[in-house]
């Protein structure tokens, strides 16, 4: 393959990640329901019902237009719109866990739940500190397909004079 083709394939395939990674997520909010208000209420204390659906919906529907190509730069920018106030979720999340450690773990008698909730606090606190870095590379990478589009491989590219481009 020559390497304007092999570029193509990989923008296909890291357009199609993107998006498994946004519906995956999206479908486990629906079958967790009501955990997507539950977290939405953290930035949004008054419409988090609001909130945690229209989250849901955005990752539901913006991953699976951005996995298949399909209207690829208007998908693009739901999960752009989604992945915003993550950025204020993990915050959040940074802040509270370190004040949350010392109450628990003085609740916590048994020696065996006490190496256990160790590793569990090591862990939260560092899930949440990758995760802010792994959103800020969706963030850029989904910026990138609402300006670029879906370039090659997905459903756009059949009906190009149906897709709403932004540039």
């Amino acid at each position: 393959m020559d390497t304007a083709t092999l570029v193509l394939v990989a923008e296909a395939l890291l357009r199609a990640v993107l998006g498994w990674r946004m519906l995956i997520s999206g479908i486990s909010n629906v079958a967790r329901w009501p955990n997507p208000v539950n977290t939405a209420s953290i930035l949004f204390p008054t419409g988090a019902v609001f909130f945690g659906f229209m989250a849901t919906f955005l990752m539901v529907v913006g991953g699976f237009g951005l996995m298949a190509g399909i209207q690829t730069p208007i998908c693009a920018v739901m999960v752009v719109i989604f992945l915003i106030p993550t950025f204020g979720l993990h915050w959040h999340w940074l802040k509270v866990l370190p004040t949350m450690v010392p109450v628990v773990k003085a609740a916590i008698k048994d020696d065996k739940a006490q190496g256990y909730f160790r590793s569990f606090d090591r862990q939260s606190y560092h899930a949440h500190e990758v995760g802010l870095r792994d959103n800020f590379v969706f963030l850029i990478a989904a910026i990138y397909f609402a300006i670029k589009g879906s370039a090659a491989y997905g459903v756009d590219n059949w009906f190009s004079g149906w897709v709403v481009r932004f540039f």
